[in-house]
């Protein structure tokens, strides 16, 4: 009864073969969207181009101190994007590390 690991054996290749996205950064960026709140923050940042921190946290129903919190995390792991406008903030979703990340898991 031998383990079958050509499956891993295809997927090793395949992971040496990724020139974009290192293994440890999209370690990350699964790691920050393991949390519901993030999860949601980004869910909802695809929906718009961007937004600024006091509407995101509106939204999420949450206190702009917990939102830092949880915009460190994320923009830390590349999934966010934060420009300083003015006096406010806005944020968006980094798309193409988001759509990266995953395409490395279905292709």
């Amino acid at each position: 009864m031998g383990a079958d690991f050509s499956y891993y054996v295809g997927v090793g290749k395949k992971a040496r073969s990724l020139t974009h996205i290192s293994t440890e950064q999209r370690a990350k960026v699964f790691k920050a969207l393991s949390d519901p709140t993030r999860l949601r923050m980004v869910e909802m940042l695809l929906n718009c181009e961007q937004m600024c921190g006091s509407e995101i946290a509106e939204h999420l129903g949450i206190s702009l101190a917990l939102l830092c919190h949880h915009g460190r995390t994320l923009e830390h792991s590349g999934l966010i994007v934060k420009k300083k406008q003015g006096q406010a903030v806005s944020i968006s979703v980094n798309r193409e590390l988001l759509a990266e990340c995953f395409s490395e898991l279905v292709d």
